[in-house]
């Protein structure tokens, strides 16, 4: 009759882990929410720089300065950050880098000139992205195994979906106040707003308990006390001999992760290289190289960053089904694929319909590569891995826009889009293929383990 029990208890067990509860949900909505305002910061920026320029007096040189400040400050931050949640805890790093976004997303409409926007705006987008890897990192080690990766793809969506919220606050304020150089003061203003309730829904959220166990074993082996630490580690496995180090310290000398941090870090690199070519400088050369419409430049963006997001979504669910590393493989290589053909499209239709293919494609990497991050990594890294390979996020784009104008101009339209916008693609996922392979379905502790 005990066994009988046992095994009831057991099977029970094993539905609650398939079943997404209420509380799991919750962090689906919150975490999907947090990035898309992140998102939307960002964004908001880069649809009220034209007028922010001509209202402040910043011209296009100080404006680049400005943007690549952004990236480079974003990058110090989340790098800066990862131990800190791997160290402390992921929760109150969560809401308080939300909280500061807001605080600053706000100082935005008080600035008067370039060096007060700088600095402003390089805290309010720096802080805005250190949601990305705490939000990766909470959400992957609270959604059950079986739906790890379909409900994260989701999540990640968020990007997309910030860019069309910010298009949508931008277009209310200006309809509303029809000076622009006024307006765009006001659409910070009441960008402040959906922040704020991502903020005050965040209350609830508590620390992951794989979390909690893993800095209560860090503090008992930093403390000598190796027996009791052992005790706490019988529910989540974690490798005591490493567990008391510098996170980055575990990532590049611990044998179970060396090898994949540098291929990942390659791999990383190598894709977001291509992200300016494609993504930042994308309404300038489809006018200018392309001869494209300039009516026809917003919507056919508009198609691809919806279809983007759409992406994202079936990227995690196919990511669920074949792992998250040949998902990224395959759509690397599809994605590529996509490039090439807009590198070397002809004429109005066949360049709209390659724009409108390689958004998605391009981006729906996204929608399996970051949960193949947080997955390959202990509980005891993780947040310092995913905010590592943010912060290469970041860096790769400020290279990529530094080198961008300088290829464009001396080897023209369609051998720079295949040297910075194919080729990095391709090679991004090339070099995943030899990294660690993980069991989609697989919990955390038995992937690095």
């Amino acid at each position: 009759m005990s066994e009988d029990n046992t095994n009831k208890d057991v099977e029970k067990e094993k539905t609650q882990k398939i079943k997404i509860t209420r509380y799991q949900w919750f962090i689906f909505a919150v975490a999907l929410a947090g990035w898309t305002m992140a998102s939307f910061d960002l964004n908001l920026y880069s649809f009220n720089l034209p007028f922010i320029m001509k209202s402040l007096n910043i011209n296009i040189v100080q404006a680049s300065i400005l943007t690549s400040a952004i990236f480079a400050g974003a990058t110090a931050v989340v790098w800066l950050i990862g131990p800190i949640l791997d160290m402390y805890g992921r929760k109150t790093v969560w809401q308080i880098s939300l909280l500061l976004t807001a605080l600053f997303t706000g100082f935005t409409i008080l600035v008067q000139n370039f060096i007060q926007l700088l600095i402003v705006r390089v805290l309010a987008d720096g802080f805005s992205y250190v949601e990305f890897p705490t939000g990766i990192t909470i959400a992957n080690e609270e959604f059950p195994a079986r739906h790890r990766g379909s409900m994260y793809g989701w999540v990640q969506g968020g990007f997309p979906l910030g860019y069309f919220v910010a298009i949508g606050v931008t277009a209310w304020v200006f309809s509303v106040i029809k000076d622009p150089l006024v307006a765009w003061r006001y659409a910070f203003l009441v960008g402040i707003i959906p922040i704020i309730v991502v903020i005050i829904m965040r209350i609830w959220v508590k620390e992951p308990e794989r979390s909690k166990y893993t800095l209560l074993a860090r503090k008992l082996m930093k403390q000598g006390k190796e027996k009791e630490a052992e005790e706490i580690i019988k529910k989540y496995k974690v490798d005591l001999s490493q567990v008391a180090r510098f996170p980055y310290r575990q990532m590049f000398t611990d044998p179970k992760l060396k090898k994949h941090t540098i291929i990942t870090t390659f791999a990383e690199i190598a894709h977001e290289l291509a992200t300016p070519a494609l993504f930042f400088f994308t309404s300038d050369v489809l006018i200018e190289y392309k001869h494209f419409p300039v009516g026809a430049v917003f919507p056919t963006l508009l198609i691809a960053t919806a279809l983007a997001y759409f992406g994202y979504g079936i990227m995690g669910h196919v990511g669920q089904r074949i792992s998250r590393k040949w998902g990224s493989v395959i759509i690397g290589l599809l994605g590529g694929s996509a490039v090439v053909f807009f590198a070397l499209s002809q004429g109005f239709l066949q360049t709209m319909i390659a724009t409108i293919l390689y958004f998605p494609l391009v981006l729906s990497w996204n929608g399996t590569w970051w949960v193949y991050i947080a997955e390959t990594y202990p509980t005891r890294a993780r947040g310092t891995a995913d905010s590592w390979q943010v912060g290469l996020n970041d860096f790769a784009w400020i290279i990529g826009s530094l080198i961008f104008g300088p290829i464009i101009l001396s080897i023209g339209f369609s051998l720079t889009y295949i040297l910075l916008g194919a080729i990095p693609v391709y090679l991004g996922a090339i070099l995943t293929i030899f990294g660690k392979y993980a069991p989609p379905n697989a919990e955390l502790e038995d992937i690095v383990y």
